[in-house]
């Protein structure tokens, strides 16, 4: 961190000193915190362009997304029609689900404090910092029963970033929005469940998944990397080295589903699978952020995420700027470019339907292949 300060000391320009009243008094060290982020920050907008200054608040809020539990009762806040917070979700297995909590219960009160007068972001964050256990009294309205009062404590919430179905008698579906740091152990316990159901095809879903923790998308990696092979290289200040696949991949056959929003972990893995051949492509070229961030918290709380290092594929190939291109292109219709692949109906879903298709003919060829091994 002394390093990273004094680089920035000797690239910003200089400024005109700040003159305060006299007989000013200010906190010393409110104002050195203050000072040391607006450097952090102005390195970061000249000399990396996916830099991010956070300030403390949303600092909080990402380590929390990509830490991948929280203390609180896990259902998903949106603003209904009339702007009140509304419940959207509700995260099975958390304090809010077992309770019996609804999608489309309106917060009125929390331990009898007023809440309908606030956004559902200011909702959202009077929810948080309770720790784990603590006994809180709900006031919803619920449409067509009227006020409805629940008691509950507040739990470990794990973040669910990872969705899974079985469309057929023969075909799984892994959806993965993002990935934090439980995404692996997820994808693990999704996998295994589908194949217990007799998978003997997988449709692996990344559209629209902007990446995350890297180590997650590694674990995932290892399904569709053979034991020993390399994954991915990564180039830094101290040279280049690759992390390996440490079990056997799966011998089913794979199609993933991609587009244009995704990136970097997803694309990891993408390119991880393709390389060695594991999986056939399906959609929209990627973003091609093939870039490694990390996170520095500084000392007033805010926080900053830089890069420092570049990624290529398990066959060295860089993916930075140009994105992976998939083995068969094939957009969604263009009225339903507005609609997020997470949220349409499956009927909509004409790049889900090709992915079957697809599947369907690697499944008869694996078929064909084994009765005539």
């Amino acid at each position: 961190m002394l390093i990273l300060a004094a680089l920035m000391l000797g690239a910003c320009q200089a400024a005109e000193p700040l003159k305060l009243p006299e007989n000013a008094e200010i906190d010393a060290a409110a104002a050195g915190a203050l000072a040391v982020d607006a450097l952090s920050a102005q390195i970061a907008e000249r000399h990396d362009r996916y830099a991010i200054y956070y300030t403390p608040e949303e600092y909080a809020e990402l380590f929390r997304s990509v830490s991948g539990s929280y203390s609180g009762i896990g259902v998903y806040i949106y603003p209904d029609e009339a702007g009140r917070a509304m419940v959207y979700g509700v995260m099975k297995g958390g304090p809010a689900y077992e309770a019996g909590v609804l999608p489309g219960d309106v917060f009125l009160r929390l331990n009898g404090d007023d809440l309908s007068s606030l956004t559902y972001d200011e909702v959202a964050d009077s929810l948080l910092g309770f720790v784990a256990g603590t006994q809180l009294e709900l006031t919803f309205l619920r449409p067509d029963d009227g006020e409805v009062v629940i008691k509950l404590k507040t739990a470990k919430v794990e973040i669910p970033t990872v969705e899974s179905v079985m469309l057929d008698d023969e075909v799984g579906l892994i959806k993965i929005s993002s990935f934090n740091m439980t995404t692996g152990e997820q994808f693990t316990t999704a996998y295994n469940d589908l194949a217990e159901q007799g998978m003997q095809g997988l449709i692996l879903d990344l559209r629209d998944n902007g990446g995350g923790e890297i180590n997650s998308a590694l674990q995932v990696c290892n399904y569709f990397v053979p034991d020993g092979e390399p994954m991915m290289y990564i180039t830094d200040s101290d040279g280049v080295y690759y992390y390996t696949s440490n079990r056997a991949a799966t011998d089913l056959p794979v199609v993933i589903l991609q587009n244009g929003h995704t990136a970097s972990a997803s694309e990891v893995v993408i390119g991880a699978a393709h390389d060695c051949g594991m999986a056939t492509l399906i959609g929209e070229t990627t973003y091609g952020k093939g870039i490694v961030q990390d996170l520095q918290q500084l000392d007033s709380g805010a926080g900053l995420r830089f890069t420092s290092a570049k990624y290529s594929t398990a066959h060295k190939n860089d993916i930075h700027g140009v994105g992976i291109v998939p083995d068969i292109v094939f957009p969604m219709p263009e009225d339903a470019d507005n609609l997020a692949a997470y949220t349409m109906e499956p009927e909509q879903d004409t790049q889900l339907a090709k992915a079957v298709a697809v599947l369907a003919e690697k499944m008869v060829a694996k078929s064909n292949e084994n009765q005539t091994n």
